[in-house]
């Protein structure tokens, strides 16, 4: 019996360290047990490999430790040793393009920017509240010390890749250094170097650069971000506005689209893109009213323009306001004598006149007003014979000008002879 009992305790013991399970809090996503974040290990391996200057070997064991355990990209020390290690590999680089030992300038710029992503996040942690609820830095001076030296390199990163049409890697180091004036690592006062000022003398020159490669990658909210600082030079300020306002629309941010063309044409009444795409907008909305106090404010800037006074007469036509419009027609030929496009819409004017008229008139014989108004509505016929016909002189070649409208008139008028001739026409 109790030879028994031993041999099956001796079998219970041997099965106990099989039928212990995992808790589920230990299981990870392939229902595997999670591995244990051996911190110490870890920081075993990058001390030795940073004794060393093995910095890519440092990189990689802390990518892996970076990937693998959330609580290794909380940790403050192995992030600032991950900054270390981009610092390092930008400095190896460094001595490659100095030796001209065929140097990845690409590679060298991309460490660069890491050594910043890497040392703001460092930062970020370290000033974390400890256990005790008390902030204490350990890495602060060290960081100011590798970003200011970097801080003209991050700069030629941009606009190195800014020259080469790369405006996805332009903007990252733009976005960068923009975005880090007046960081407490870039303006700290107990440093005993020589810092930027928050604003120095490149800031806002890198931030248009920043809007244009946002703009030109595609990435819109970049544009957005750096557009107010972008504007405050009034050089390219214009197409500073022109993308913000673009950047807007792709955004479907219909309100502050509006607005800021509106913003733009207030400084920039005679640039085309703002003047022509608020009376676009406006027109196609039905904001008639709109387009003519837009088209009335260029036109008050600058009234020796055709183009202004054609689209200011196209907006009457919309409103029904065919005296305006005739008066705006007239203004552009006065100013371009062979301009058919205004001919042609003049012919249409009065054309219209005459459309109405007879419709109003009611031209029936035996009325006794029925002469005058006859020769009332000829009269109309004959002005926009007239305006076809110069429209015609002008472009021929254009028969979609004044084709259709001449065909009216001449029937109109009863001449047979000039009906007959525009058959060749199609």
């Amino acid at each position: 019996m109790t030879r028994l009992l031993h041999s099956l305790l001796f079998f219970l013991l041997f099965l106990l360290p099989h039928c212990i399970s995992a808790s589920p809090q230990d299981m990870g996503k392939d229902n595997k047990p999670k591995e244990v974040y051996k911190k110490k290990a870890i920081r075993s391996e990058v001390k030795s490999y940073n004794k060393t200057e093995n910095y890519a070997k440092m990189n990689e064991v802390l990518q892996n430790a970076f990937r693998k355990y959330p609580q290794a990209q909380q940790d403050a020390e192995l992030m600032n040793f991950e900054t270390m290690a981009q610092y390092g590999l930008q400095k190896a680089e460094s001595r490659k393009i100095y030796l001209n030992n065929k140097p990845d300038t690409a590679k060298y710029f991309s460490h660069i920017l890491n050594t910043y992503t890497y040392a703001l996040r460092t930062d970020s942690l370290d000033h974390q509240p400890n256990k005790k609820g008390k902030i204490a830095p350990r890495y602060t001076h060290q960081l100011i010390t590798q970003l200011l030296s970097l801080r003209n390199n991050l700069k030629s990163g941009g606009k190195w890749f800014y020259k080469r049409k790369d405006y996805a890697n332009a903007v990252k180091y733009f976005d960068m250094y923009v975005s880090t004036i007046g960081h407490s690592l870039i303006s700290n006062p107990t440093t005993s170097k020589k810092e930027p000022s928050d604003m120095d003398a490149d800031s806002i020159e890198l931030a248009k650069l920043a809007v244009v490669s946002a703009y030109g990658a595609q990435q819109y909210p970049l544009v957005l971000r750096h557009f107010r600082l972008a504007v405050q030079d009034s050089i390219n300020r214009s197409l500073m506005y022109e993308i913000c306002a673009k950047s807007l629309q792709q955004l479907g941010d219909s309100i502050a689209y509006i607005s800021t063309l509106q913003e733009g044409f207030d400084l920039y009444p005679l640039n085309d893109y703002f003047y022509a795409t608020l009376v676009s907008h406006y027109n196609s909305i039905n904001e008639y009213d709109a387009s003519l106090r837009v088209l009335n404010k260029v036109i008050e800037n600058d009234s020796h323009q055709r183009k202004f006074w054609y689209l200011k007469g196209k907006v009457h036509q919309c409103l029904n306001q065919s005296d305006s419009a005739i008066v705006a027609y007239q203004q552009a030929i006065q100013i371009q004598p062979d301009d058919a496009e205004s001919y042609a819409a003049l012919g249409s004017v009065y054309l219209y006149q005459a459309h109405s008229f007879y419709n109003s008139a009611g031209l029936k014989l035996g009325d006794k007003n029925y002469l005058s108004n006859r020769k009332k509505l000829n009269g109309m016929y004959s002005n926009a014979m007239s305006a076809y016909e110069a429209a015609r002189q002008f472009n021929e070649n254009d028969s979609s000008l004044w084709l259709s409208g001449l065909r009216e008139v001449y029937f109109k008028l009863n001449k047979g002879r000039e009906l007959k001739a525009l058959e060749k026409y199609k």
